[in-house]
């Protein structure tokens, strides 16, 4: 316990000291901010770093002869002193500090050392003689330390006139002769120019229970810090590309993942609606009342559920299992009953029934023929539900559109993860396209790489 306890100080002084680095002083909440801008992110480690610390509390307390040693190695570390916490009373909220502002470059690489010790210390007495089930399960990824290391080796080869290139932490595998044999020089050129990366949702970041394995949280995590560091140009965006709505993707990918890519730009139901990190509106497309009418029609006529969404407004005629089950198992908002769905401009429709071979053979073939008539297209994410889009409408042109936004061409600067029909056009459009390995065959033909792994198994964190 007095491992545990001595490592906890540790982590908060890192964490400390890596948030002098991410802090700026530009107004939280501003649209498409420079990455140096984006101050949530510390905000959001050092409050993970806070539950730890209070997972710990007890224990702390319950340790009081270990209580004074911890005292004296704290001092001894920092010359005499403690540090104190940036984020608190008389901490740096109102402007950006330097690296002096809290430690010393001693006291950093002080820190750092006495970090390693502690963590080897701590795993010699928990795994002796085998990694823990965690890094077997998510793989290796760079420590804190690590972090704080990279930003004094930046900060000082800054200084000495050599370019921000040069110390940039190196990429994840990209160009290891030993690891990516396998890939082709011109792969790795193109993996190399990547700036952003499109991800699915349900059946990619999301396991077939929805929940999210872990190996694909921690690499979540690690691509959205990377895309906030003022070090590291190698990811400028992660953001959803989803079927589902802006709310129910949140809720559904849970309290830690959906609060940090909230704050994301995002493409959410099939494309049609797309927002920029403050959920402002940037591009999207409705259903016309004709279209809506013929489909709701439709749905009568085979006996199918129905559910149209207006953003993050879902309605639904009747509630059916299937309609239920949208909300229970998906994680989207209950749909409100009303008489009719044409009462309101919709974005798009689902038509569900947990019978596909009556989805495929019987309603898809009728509501195909129907589109052409009405100026719509049909398109499929989960074998039980039709999705009824606006003609010449596809995940494909919401992430165009919202690439545009954001000055990334997708052709060269874009990597898109998928497993379903509705994302076949986004990974044949984007520089290199990934399908999961539960990926259905429309998608893994799009693809340019097919992993073995399926969503269950921290597919899209490999």
């Amino acid at each position: 316990s007095l491992l545990i306890s001595l490592s906890c100080v540790m982590n908060i002084a890192l964490v400390n000291c890596y948030a002098a680095f991410q802090i700026d002083s530009r107004p939280f909440g501003s649209t498409f901010p420079s990455k140096t801008s984006r101050t949530w992110l510390t905000m959001t480690i050092a409050g993970n770093n806070a539950q730890y610390e209070g997972e710990e509390q007890e224990e702390n307390d319950n340790d009081t002869d270990g209580s004074d040693m911890i005292d004296a190695m704290t001092k001894k570390i920092f010359n005499g002193g403690v540090p104190s916490n940036p984020f608190g009373p008389g901490g740096f909220a109102s402007s950006r500090p330097s690296k002096g502002d809290l430690y010393d470059e001693d006291e950093l690489l002080s820190v750092l050392e006495a970090h390693q010790q502690l963590v080897a210390a701590q795993q010699e007495k928990q795994f002796p003689s085998a990694p823990s089930a965690l890094e077997e399960e998510i793989g290796a990824t760079s420590s804190l330390h690590d972090l704080v290391m990279q930003t004094i080796t930046d900060i000082d080869m800054n200084s000495n006139g050599k370019s921000k290139e040069s110390s940039q932490l190196p990429a994840t595998n990209v160009g290891d002769d030993d690891t990516n044999s396998w890939i082709d020089e011109s792969t790795k050129q193109k993996i190399a120019n990547v700036r952003a990366i499109a991800s699915d949702v349900d059946g990619t970041l999301l396991t077939s229970d929805q929940t999210i394995h872990p190996r694909t949280r921690q690499a979540i995590r690690q691509a959205v810090e990377i895309s906030f560091s003022p070090v590291d140009d190698r990811l400028q965006w992660f953001f959803p590309a989803t079927g589902k709505s802006r709310k129910g993707a949140m809720d559904s990918l849970g309290v830690e993942i959906g609060s940090l890519l909230s704050q994301l730009p995002g493409v959410f139901l099939q494309g049609l609606y797309c927002v920029d990190g403050s959920g402002n509106v940037l591009y999207e497309e409705k259903l016309t009342e004709t279209a809506t009418a013929a489909c709701e029609k439709l749905a009568l006529d085979t006996d199918v559920s129905v559910v149209a969404y207006d953003g993050d407004n879902l309605y639904s005629t009747k509630l059916t299992d299937p309609v239920v089950e949208l909300h229970e198992r998906y994680g989207e908002p209950m749909p409100q009953l009303i008489d009719s769905i044409t009462e309101h401009s919709m974005h798009k429709i689902l038509l569900m029934d947990d019978d596909v071979e009556k989805l495929n053979t019987v309603v898809r073939p009728r509501l195909e023929a129907l589109a052409q008539d009405c100026g719509a297209t049909v398109t499929q994410a989960i074998p039980t539900m039709l999705e009824w889009l606006p003609e010449g409408c596809s995940k494909a042109k919401g992430v165009s559109e919202l690439c545009k936004a954001l000055g990334i061409d997708p052709a060269t600067q874009l990597l898109a993860i998928g497993d379903a029909e509705n994302d076949a056009g986004m990974l044949e459009m984007a520089a290199i396209g990934v399908s999961m390995g539960n990926g259905c065959s429309v998608a893994k033909e799009a693809a340019n790489f097919v992993l073995e792994e399926t969503n269950n198994d921290g597919g899209a964190g490999v």
